[in-house]
């Protein structure tokens, strides 16, 4: 009797604001902008924890709902990305380190990388508003996978990387770690039944683990703890998931 094939791959799903780039404050205030510029009407800066689902195409459907009662047409849509993309790129020419990368994230993925780590970014963005920041991080940008153009919902944007990184290493991973800074990020990995390496300080750490996470960073300077973190992170809590959830 052959013996089955034992599952050794491994898979690092990286958001993109606030885990491996700065971007948090600059892209609510462009995304504020220009959906303000789009809507003809003022949205002010909110953590859009009214939207169902926090994605660029889910906060989009609510806010249409929330101003106008239905949801926004393509051209809407267009009007709205292309006002955000100039938003964005106006930012990264008069303040280019509101684009930083986070602390160490280059040497992470280089090691990453060579310990033999897949690796995948997964956001909740526009896919060419990522490329954007990604590429102001000099971060590849071929590890995008799945973005808000894929779907509204961000648990199957980060699925969805998932699969499409396994079907092009041609198999499946014995451990996936999300790497996120935002409480939708818990969710997602205890869902998924996935571990979890939280992103953030002050507020944001504490409602990470609030809500679940059992280890949060700052950053990824201490290179080696980083790693055996990866090694050896767990899931979420799902009791305080489903207490806050």
């Amino acid at each position: 009797m052959l013996a089955m094939k034992q599952m050794t791959a491994r898979l690092a799903i990286f958001d993109i604001d606030g885990t491996l780039c700065d971007t948090f404050d600059v892209d609510d205030e462009c995304f504020c902008e220009a959906a303000t510029e789009a809507l003809n009407a003022p949205v002010a800066l909110s953590p859009w924890e009214g939207s169902p689902h926090l994605t660029d195409a889910g906060i989009a459907e609510w806010l249409w709902n929330q101003y106008l009662k239905r949801s926004p047409t393509s051209e809407e849509l267009q009007t709205l990305g292309d006002a955000y993309e100039s938003a964005l790129c106006r930012e990264l020419q008069h303040a280019p380190h509101r684009f930083s990368v986070i602390r160490g994230v280059p040497s992470l993925l280089k090691r990453l990388f060579t310990a033999k780590w897949d690796i995948a970014i997964a956001t909740g963005g526009w896919s060419r508003l990522a490329r954007l920041k990604l590429a102001a991080a000099r971060i590849p940008e071929e590890l995008l996978l799945a973005s808000s153009d894929d779907s509204p919902d961000r648990s199957e944007i980060f699925h969805l990387a998932q699969e499409r990184a396994a079907k092009r290493r041609g198999e499946s991973y014995a451990k996936t770690v999300l790497i996120g800074d935002g409480i939708s990020d818990v969710r997602v990995a205890a869902a998924n039944g996935w571990c979890l390496l939280g992103v953030g300080k002050g507020d944001r750490a504490e409602r990470l683990l609030a809500e679940g996470a059992t280890v949060v960073l700052e950053d990824f300077l201490d290179l080696s703890r980083v790693l055996d973190l990866f090694e050896h992170c767990s899931r979420p809590e799902e009791r305080k998931c489903s207490e806050n959830g």
